[in-house]
């Protein structure tokens, strides 16, 4: 006999489609508006960034003749060579951490997180985007030493800085999306798998369905066995 017309798939699909367009809009406001207000927010970036480089510099090098330098919203590297007084190296101006702009978009538009869930997830988030930004700016400056002379390596890390050097700019690079999706992917399997997003819409991020999901759920089958029963000989 004749069966239900499946529409359920093509729900799914649009619903999909809505969820994706819903975030990729989120994400481009909140990109312009945190990128405008970017140089406001980078002189402070800035210095938490330069204060815990400091240490950072000291732990890794023997003759400490690295200086971190904040001078508003950029760093600036000064080297002492044999005792002389330091001198600009490298600087890093505000767009080398605008990373952190796209990084909170991506986790204000994620959809199906609670706001304690996704204020949780954006500061562990950010605190590591910052741990890369310390590891991206130490490293790329010894590298740098290195390739130019100011640091004594064997052959075989000669030949290898070449490689640490785009490895490093990889991870600067890749890093706050590799976090998003590392804290997110649970909550985009649950929506890409044609969940609620919202916490009233019939499934709670950690309870599954709510009483109206069941009840929903329950007369949708309800309705389905009732026409199949009509329909069929």
């Amino acid at each position: 006999g004749a069966r239900a017309p499946r529409t359920g798939g093509c729900a799914m699909i649009r619903g999909r489609g809505r969820e994706i367009v819903r975030f990729a809009l989120i994400v481009a406001v909140v990109v312009a508006g945190l990128a405008g207000a970017w140089r406001f927010l980078a002189p402070g970036y800035a210095a938490v960034v330069g204060s815990l480089a400091s240490p950072a510099f000291r732990l890794v090098e023997a003759a400490n003749d690295t200086t971190v330098d904040v001078r508003g919203d950029e760093i600036w590297i000064l080297f002492s060579e044999d005792g002389r007084a330091p001198a600009p190296f490298t600087w890093f101006d505000r767009y080398a951490f605008f990373a952190v702009v796209p990084l909170v978009a991506l986790f204000a538009a994620t959809p199906g997180l609670r706001w304690r869930s996704r204020l949780a997830r954006a500061g562990i988030g950010l605190a590591g985007l910052l741990a890369v930004h310390i590891v991206y700016l130490v490293a790329s400056v010894e590298l740098a030493y290195a390739a130019i002379g100011l640091r004594s390596i064997g052959d075989s890390a000669a030949r290898m800085l070449g490689v640490g050097q785009t490895s490093v700019r990889i991870l600067w690079e890749a890093a706050p999306i590799a976090i998003w999706a590392a804290l997110t992917a649970g909550a985009w399997r649950r929506t890409l798998a044609g969940g609620q997003t919202s916490a009233g819409a019939g499934r709670d991020e950690h309870c599954g369905l709510t009483q109206r999901g069941r009840f929903a759920r329950a007369d949708g089958v309800l309705r389905y066995l009732i026409y199949e029963k009509e329909v069929t000989p």
